[in-house]
Formats: C-alpha cells, sequence, structure tokens
C-alpha cells in the first residue's frame, strides 16, 4: 500500500505523525532507578529509630512505633482510634473471634442499646 492508498480516518493517523519504528513512544520518559512514591514508603516506614520504652532506648521501625501509637491512643479512650483500628485490623488480619458454641448473641432490643450508645459516642466525638 502506497502513501497515496493510505486514507486517513478514525484509528488510522497520518503517517507522518505515526511512531517510527524503533523509536520510544516516550523518549523522556520515567529514568532508569527512578522511584516511586511506593519504594520511597516503603524505605521511609522500615527505617529504624531509637525510641524510650519504660526507661530503656528501643530500636524499632517507623512503621511499628505508628502501630504502637496508634493503640495507645485507641486504649486512651479516642473513639476514632478505635474505630480505625477495628477497621485495620479486619481488613488485615480478618474476623478471627466466630462465634462459637460457647457465645450468646445479644437480644435484639439490648442490640439496639448498644448501637444507640455507640452512635451517640462518635457523633459527641470532638474532632482532631
Amino acid at each position: 500500500m502506497s502513501d497515496k492508498d493510505y486514507e486517513v480516518g478514525h484509528g488510522r493517523p497520518p503517517k507522518h505523525t505515526q511512531f517510527k519504528k524503533g523509536q520510544s513512544g516516550n523518549p523522556k520518559g520515567r529514568k532508569k532507578g527512578a522511584r516511586g512514591l511506593k519504594t520511597d514508603l516503603r524505605a521511609e516506614l522500615n527505617e529504624r529509630v531509637e525510641v524510650k520504652e519504660q526507661g530503656k532506648v528501643v530500636r524499632m521501625t517507623k512503621q511499628q512505633l505508628m502501630v504502637k501509637q496508634f493503640a495507645a491512643k485507641a486504649i486512651k479512650g479516642d473513639v476514632r482510634a478505635i474505630s480505625k483500628l477495628v477497621d485495620v485490623a479486619m481488613d488485615l488480619l480478618g474476623p478471627d473471634d466466630e462465634p462459637g458454641k460457647n457465645t450468646v448473641a445479644l437480644p435484639a432490643d439490648d442490640q439496639a442499646i448498644i448501637n444507640e450508645f455507640l452512635s451517640r459516642q462518635v457523633k459527641d466525638a470532638p474532632d482532631e
């Protein structure tokens, strides 16, 4: 097929604008060895830091420290931290505590009271 027979149209760009054989379509693309956000974040979270814990200097990763601080906030009663910690635990670990033969389901009215209490706690929690 010669250039004269070539019909330009939808999905058929002019020959002079098409990529040339052996030439990259993105010549100024990502440089070899360039790191992405995921790589940088992983490296930063795996970096070790020294912290004082119960009077002793302990070395741990930043990720471990974040989890400890997050759990400590939840233990102190921060409703948002509790909720988020439960969500993350369920996503990562799954529901380990399946109802067994020794568990008793709450009556519907008791469950409704608990649900109402929890919704008020979340609603009344101060914004941080």
